[in-house]
């Protein structure tokens, strides 16, 4: 990345590419021709957890430490290729922290265990291959870069340009496919600062996308957004799942989206693993009220007959 973009930008080079979009792009042609990941098609149109396949992320034992203080604890889960994982837990139970290691963005800390991706430790990877592999959408709500909707999708190509103006033409057609699927299409030149907290948040979906990364990581991707486009960004997460194989691994404070997901759930509680399991589990006696030291009402849904947690 250029000087020049990243004083424009105010993004800082890691091991898992810039923070924003904070990774890369997938091998050249594979986002434009195979699928919006370059990947095999996941879950196969079913909420299975797809435990046979092998496994895309794996963290084993990982504990991680700022200075005296220990942030996260032991935390271990596998999420195999085309999984869903809902990360669920209080608040500073140590979630986004998770996930900024998975991305290897703390510049301070030391970590125990191991974080695997595709097999490999995310140390044995250059910073621009970490970023193939992996792209993040961050919460809604913080910094808006300077950027239109489609230059936010170009920088997100970033490994294989010498600068934006090079992008070739797998380049552009990855970028021209993630605007699709994302309705941003007609969209595509307005500035993020003229957006709504939900346009603007399927911006940074299509910018992850448009990378071809086949894992996601999403932290709260629906926070502060209303119920229409909390809905709509959900539905949109979960066809991107089943539908283009993507590994997805997602903060939720939504206790109900699990459900809806499929796949896996982790429950953090100050640092350590709570639960971990298929999302089945989380009706298991005491498991929510335990991590969440709060009581839970069980109901069904009347329409699709999926369980539904409501708070007391």
């Amino acid at each position: 990345m250029t000087d020049i973009m990243k004083e424009r930008t105010g993004m800082r080079e890691t091991a898992a590419g810039p923070t924003l979009p904070a990774g890369g792009a997938p091998r050249h042609g594979e986002g434009a021709d195979r699928n919006i990941a370059g990947v095999r098609r996941g879950n196969g149109g079913t909420p299975g957890t797809g435990a046979d396949r092998p496994a895309m992320v794996e963290v084993k034992g990982f504990s991680f430490s700022i200075g005296e203080k220990r942030i996260l604890g032991d935390v271990e889960f596998r999420i195999p290729e085309g999984g869903y994982l809902s990360i669920l837990g209080p608040n500073g139970a140590g979630k986004s922290t998770l996930l900024k290691c998975l991305l290897r963005l703390h510049e301070k800390g030391t970590s125990e265990g191991s974080v695997e991706v595709e097999g490999r430790p995310i140390s044995a990877y250059t910073q621009k291959d970490l970023a193939k592999l992996v792209s993040y959408v961050p919460q809604a709500g913080g910094w808006i870069p300077p950027f239109t909707i489609a230059e936010l999708a170009k920088l997100s190509r970033f490994p294989y340009a010498t600068s934006v103006s090079a992008l070739n033409r797998s380049d552009l057609e990855a970028v021209d496919r993630a605007l699709e699927i994302t309705a941003l299409t007609h969209m595509r030149d307005r500035p993020l600062k003229t957006l709504s907290g939900g346009e603007r948040q399927k911006a940074f979906l299509a910018a992850a996308l448009a990378q071809g990364s086949p894992v996601m990581l999403l932290d709260e991707p629906a926070s502060f957004l209303d119920p229409h486009h909390t809905s709509e960004l959900e539905k949109m997460l979960i066809r991107l799942n089943r539908e283009e194989g993507l590994t997805m691994l997602a903060v939720t404070h939504d206790l109900n989206h699990p459900f809806k997901s499929g796949g896996f759930a982790l429950i953090l509680k100050n640092g350590r693993t709570s639960f971990f399991g298929p999302v089945s589990g989380l009706m298991g006696a005491g498991v929510l009220e335990e991590a969440f030291s709060h009581e839970f009402t069980y109901l069904t849904h009347p329409t699709d007959g999926r369980p539904v947690i409501l708070a007391e």
